[in-house]
């Protein structure tokens, strides 16, 4: 059976970030190594290879001098770990020393290996680690193996690792130790990335604790580093690996210019090979502290050796000034720990405690300064620094995910109450003829919108409406049909127009109201300024005269009153600039409206709303942290501005935070006080969107349509969305209304959009060619206006789709291009994105360790950014990598990580693909109930979502489970609930194939396989036509499987065989693995007791390897029955208790049931014929059980099955 059927979810590709008003993450590649330079180092990936520099390392972690360092050549789409050979000598399942079962391969370096064993003596597990036999003649080794042992007898501590004893057995030196069921700092901190200061603080004690108890019996450690410190599970740290300790009073440690250790954190006088005692060790903690503080190196190289040059000469750059929120005090600490000078560095691990403690105010510091920093930290303001998420400034962003696709209805437009009147000002025309005076015309405009004031009784048309619409000289005339054109696309009954005109310093401005809807005559409006400093005040009287002309009541004008406000700035050249900003962004210019911006703060350092502006910009540019920090300024200046402006700042902030529900709050407020605000309305949609809450975003997006028929950002928006929610058909509705509007409008940007959106349309709608037809259209018209940022993201996406038309050599170049432009631009966001889609490519293409070097680096990028949204998708695509490559307890740190970011940021469609990501790894692992209730919960979140396609995975995953549980009743019900989903979907992905296999072995497995032939069929037909041959090999194996269990076990040999060829060229391990198992058991069916033992007992060792603990047992179940045909009876009872004892504790009941029934039979043959009779109704009781799950009724048509219940019942009447 296939324990791994239904794999995590795809990665997400991102999306265009040219979409009007928006900014997002595009889609990428890189096949460099390091795109960014030295500059883009990064804490090293636990399963990177090693630096060929750091030729002191070896993969047991430790070094000991005259041992030659293995090669390290990881293979392309393999597991391999980086060895030639493997270095495990000992089998799982096997009794060594006859005192230690064998359970679980641990690890394996040059070195030797580990495992998890179970010391029966002492009914304890171990940590036994072995020698390899080619290296035991070595008296280095063998000293380093005793001199581990003596001085951990010395160090005895609870962050210590115990070492129990150095023996030998059946000619292996091996030493036994406390096993620790958890993970390596090294993992962790890939996996999380840096720490809180009180975090980081918990750890350090721990591991200063640890230290404190080797150096007070003259013990240093020497080899420091993140590998060698364990977390288990109850969050305690563990120091291991004492095979470079010694103590400062040997002999060795007196000798010069033996160098060892691990380069990358070795301290200054260890590099150069010099005396060394306990402050070595700090040195290296120091090192730690710095990376657990900020996840990153403090010295920056290309190289191991590098680093340590630069180490030895230069001093450490402080934490803080990587991130100024690690409180100073905290980072002074961290900098004395790394002084070079041994007398400037802490003497002792109790300086570091003490110093710790006045940092959290324990006790009096011992070093000023960092009292002093402390006392500052408390004391400021401690704002959390959360950087822009994905979504932040766009008003309609939508993540494109090409696969995991949500189904939802698709959009109607509700009713919306209309409002009494609309308005929309048109740019005012300079009548003066001084073209310096032009900017005032839209200036003017702008104020005024916010100024006249919105309610529910008015809504004012927001000024990039009117500019989309306005295609005409700012100083042209506006004659009747003109103000007509823009009413009817506006959707506004009336217009206010003007013009104004300088006379000396004085400025005349005359606006006219005209109420188009009533044809009545034209409202005149005359206001004058004594200079143009003086025209804000002059708009907030003409404001004032607009309310008192429109025809609205005494009420209503009191209320557009209230909400009215306009930039508060008293510079008029700031405002200038400002409006210069505003246009620039309107015409998707950010980068020069950023300059634009950037020069209205420096005119007036307290204007606000420019911050918030400024803000908006960096964002699109991908400058997160800088548009942070903007931010963040705008809300500390807007305390004391009128409450819409201060919300709409707040909001923005909030967004920009990816603190969605805060965002939600204040423009739930705005959208109270003004309902016809529709760029409110479109950021509510936007934000709803970006979590995929999309029956909230629709109802955002569809209030702008009411009142907007022909609004270009939410008729894209609402297309992008509902090809996101898996309605891409009707999102093309709205993408070609965008595309018409934009192309009568010769609006170049808007069509461009629309394009890409429709390209990514039809991409899901697998219809490919009209994708890259769509998608290479906006490239041109990209390159055409100079957006190169656009362009990439259109080259990116192109790339994706040429990946899926199999034109991997074109994807490849379109990636590479991408890649190019972004690294040009320093568009870091789009970078991040960008490795991350091509890292996808890769990886879906079998090149998974370079697809995980890709991860790394756009891992670092999202860091960097903040970007929390994009961190949790990157590790959730790096745990995919390691799942797919059977490191599953790797692929659940990193999936864990995501969930607890994702679940921070509360968007139920993120946090569901975790979920199924882990139900899938903790079922991979055998931990059924945990995968069940990490299934259910998804479940729960997709149907609440109304994602019938994510409820049908979640289905199926639960009946895979449901299957090696023996309630195969309850199987068949949810696979047979997903297909049926899939089928009304009409669904054409491989989840189709999948889903009617899987229904089908489920039927197999319940003793109903004549059902299930229709569904093979169609299942193999399609899988033949996807070209998919990991299915291809699924599917025939459960052909297999179907004569097998019928009985017919000759039959099935050539079904399996096939498999087995189709599993050698998809390259999938688990099907190669599972293929392999499927033709053992079937020589051992056959009588071929010797041969298949063989295969068997190979197989069972490579599923614990990959994870499969099913798969394991199945292995040594069937082995025993080997040994059983061969009378020998002995090692097969013991085989067989070993495999009831797991069976029964991982609620594995098939299994259970047939180690139960092979071992009377063993008992049996033996002459133990009461204690056969008791294990032969234990196998009967659990038949009988499994039997009454609703739906397994037919069970005993399986041939297994009923030869154990008709055999069992045999004996027990003989």
């Amino acid at each position: 059976m296939d324990e791994s059927k239904s794999r995590p979810s795809p990665r997400d590709p991102s999306l265009d970030p040219n979409a009007p008003g928006l900014r997002t993450p595009t889609r990428g590649d890189s096949s460099s190594d390091n795109l960014l330079g030295s500059d883009g180092a990064t804490l090293a990936d636990p399963q990177s290879p090693a630096d060929p520099d750091a030729t002191l390392i070896d993969l047991d972690a430790t070094y000991v001098e005259g041992m030659p360092i293995p090669a390290v050549h990881p293979k392309r789409g393999t597991r391999s770990r980086g060895l030639a050979a493997s270095a495990a000598v000992l089998n799982v399942g096997e009794l060594f020393g006859d005192r230690y079962e064998i359970l679980q391969l641990l690890g394996e370096g040059g070195m030797g290996a580990v495992y998890k064993a179970r010391d029966r003596e002492l009914d304890r597990f171990v940590a036994l680690k072995v020698i390899r036999p080619e290296l035991a003649s070595s008296s280095a080794i063998l000293a380093r193996f005793k001199q581990e042992l003596l001085l951990a007898h010395q160090v005895t501590h609870r962050n210590v690792i115990r070492i129990y004893d150095l023996s030998e057995a059946d000619g292996i030196k091996f030493i036994t130790m406390e096993f620790i069921e958890g993970v390596d700092l090294r993992k962790l901190l890939f996996a999380h990335g840096k720490f809180s200061p009180a975090e980081t603080v918990q750890m350090i004690r721990q591991i200063c604790q640890a230290l404190e108890a080797a150096h007070s019996v003259g013990v240093i450690h020497r080899d420091l580093k993140p590998q060698n410190i364990m977390q288990d599970k109850h969050g305690r740290l563990l120091v291991m690996d004492f095979g470079l300790a010694r103590s400062v009073e040997s002999e060795g440690m007196t000798q010069t210019g033996a160098l060892v250790g691990t380069m990358e954190y070795m301290s200054p006088e260890q590099a150069m090979g010099t005396t060394l005692d306990q402050r070595s060790d700090l040195f290296a903690l120091g090192l730690i502290f710095f990376e657990l503080l900020t996840a990153k190196a403090p010295y920056k190289a290309d190289t191991a050796l590098a680093s340590l040059l630069k180490r030895s000469q230069e001093r450490a750059i402080p934490a803080v000034d990587i991130d100024p929120n690690i409180p100073r005090g905290l980072s002074d600490i961290v900098s004395k720990c790394l002084e070079r000078d041994l007398g400037q560095r802490y003497q002792n691990v109790q300086q570091i405690l003490r110093d710790l403690d006045a940092w959290e105010g324990k006790r009096p510091v011992s070093a000023s300064s960092a009292l002093e920093s402390f006392k500052r930290w408390l004391s400021g303001p401690q704002l959390k620094f959360v950087a822009a998420g994905a979504a932040a400034v766009a008003l309609a962003l939508s993540v494109w995910i090409v696969r995991g696709r949500v189904t939802t209805k698709t959009a109607e437009t509700p009713a919306v109450h209309a409002p009494v009147a609309s308005l929309a000002i048109v740019p005012f025309r300079n009548a003066s003829g001084d073209s310096t005076l032009d900017w005032l015309g839209s200036s003017m405009a702008d104020m005024l919108t916010t100024d006249v004031g919105q309610s529910a009784s008015l809504r004012t048309v927001p000024p990039d409406r009117v500019h989309q619409i306005l295609h005409i000289a700012g100083n042209a005339t506006l004659d009747a049909a003109t103000l007509r054109q823009i009413s009817e696309s506006s959707n506004s009954d009336t217009l206010i127009t003007g013009q104004y005109a300088k006379f000396g310093d004085q400025i005349r401005i005359d606006a006219s109201i005209q109420d188009l809807k009533h044809d009545r005559r034209p409202v005149p409006v005359s206001i004058e300024a004594a200079s143009v400093k003086d025209v804000p005040a002059a708009i907030d009287r003409l404001a004032d005269s607009v309310r008192k002309g429109l025809s609205i009541s005494t009420d209503v004008a009191k209320e557009l009153q209230a909400q009215s406000f306009r930039p508060n700035s008293q510079s008029v050249e700031a405002l200038r600039a400002y409006n210069g900003g505003l246009n620039l962004a309107r015409g998707g210019n950010n980068t020069d409206a950023l300059t634009r911006f950037q020069t209205a703060v420096k005119e007036d350092p307290d204007f606000a709303l420019a911050y918030s502006k400024l803000a908006q910009s960096y964002s699109a540019l991908g400058r997160d942290p800088e548009a942070e920090q903007a931010a963040r300024k705008a809300e500390d200046l807007s305390a004391n501005l009128p409450a819409r402006e201060r919300y709409l700042i707040i909001a923005n902030h909030a967004r920009l935070a990816s603190d969605n529900q805060k965002a939600i709050e204040y423009y739930q407020q705005l959208a109270k006080a003004s309902p016809e605000d529709t760029e409110i309305q479109l950021a509510l949609g936007g934000i709803y969107d970006s979590m995929g809450s999309f029956d909230q975003a629709r109802e955002h997006y569809n209030n702008v349509l009411q009142r907007d028929p022909q609004s270009p950002d939410a008729l894209l928006a609402l297309g992008r969305m509902l090809t996101r929610s898996g309605d891409p058909q009707g999102g093309l509705k709205y993408l070609n209304t965008a595309y018409n509007l934009a192309v009568q409008n010769s609006n170049d940007r808007n069509k461009a959009a629309a394009q890409y959106g429709m390209g990514v349309a039809y991409d899901f709608l697998n219809k490919l060619d009209e994708a890259l037809r769509s998608l290479q259209d906006s490239l041109t018209l990209r390159r055409k206006f100079g957006d190169e940022r656009g362009g990439a993201a259109s080259l990116n996406y192109i790339g994706v789709v040429q990946g899926e038309q199999g034109n991997s050599k074109a994807a490849d170049k379109s990636f590479q291009e991408a890649l190019n432009i972004q690294n040009k631009i320093g568009d870091k966001r789009g970078l991040g994105a960008t490795l991350l889609d091509y890292g996808s490519f890769l990886d879906d293409h079998g090149n998974h360790e370079q697809a995980l070097k890709l991860y790394q680096q756009s891992l670092q990028i999202q860091r960097d950014l903040n970007n929390n949204s994009m961190q949790a998708r990157v590790l959730n695509n790096i745990g995919s990598v390691d799942y797919n490559m059977g490191r599953y307890e790797d692929a659940l740190i990193y999936f864990q990580r995501a969930l607890e970011l994702r679940e921070k940021a509360k968007v139920p469609g993120d946090i569901v693909e975790v979920l199924n990501n882990l139900g899938e790894t903790s079922k991979s692992m055998g931990q059924y109930d945990q995968a069940i209730s990490q299934y259910m919960r998804a479940l729960d979140l997709r149907r609440n979502m109304g994602d019938k396609r994510g409820a049908a995975i979640e289905s199926y995953g639960i009946g895979t489970v449901f299957e090696f549980q023996g309630r195969f009743g309850a199987a068949v019900n949810s696979k047979q609930e997903a297909l049926k989903v899939f089928e009304e979907l009409k669904d054409n992905t491989a989840w189709m194939p999948e889903s009617q296999s899987g229904y089908a072995h489920a039927l197999i497995l319940a003793g109903r396989g004549d059902e299930a032939g229709q569904y093979l069929d169609q299942a193999l037909a399609l899988a033949r036509e996807l070209k998919n041959n990991g299915l291809i090999a699924q599917v025939l194996s459960f052909q297999g499987d179907a004569l097998y269990y019928k009985g017919d076990i000759k039959s099935a040999r050539s079904f399996y065989e096939r498999a087995l060829q189709a599993a050698n060229q998809s390259k999938e391990p688990d099907k190669i693995l599972i293929s392999k198992i499927n033709l053992a058991r079937q020589d051992v069916g056959e009588g071929r007791s010797a041969a298949g033992l063989s295969a068997l007992r190979s197989l069972a060792q490579e599923a614990d390897r990959q994870g499969l603990k099913y798969q394991a047992l199945e292995c040594s179940i069937h082995s025993a029955q080997a040994m059983l045909q061969m009378k020998n009876f002995a090692q097969a009872r013991q085989e067989l208790e070993r495999d009831i004892a797991q069976t029964e504790r991982l609620g594995l009941n098939p299994l259970s049931a047939q180690a139960q029934f092979f071992l009377a039979g063993v008992l049996r043959e033996s002459g133990s014929t009461s204690d056969a009779q008791d294990h032969y109704r234990q196998a009967l009781r659990l038949i009988d059980a499994m039997t009454k799950d609703l739906g397994a009724d037919k069970l005993l048509n399986r041939s297994d099955f009923s030869t154990i219940s008709t055999d069992s019942k045999r004996w027990l009447q003989g």
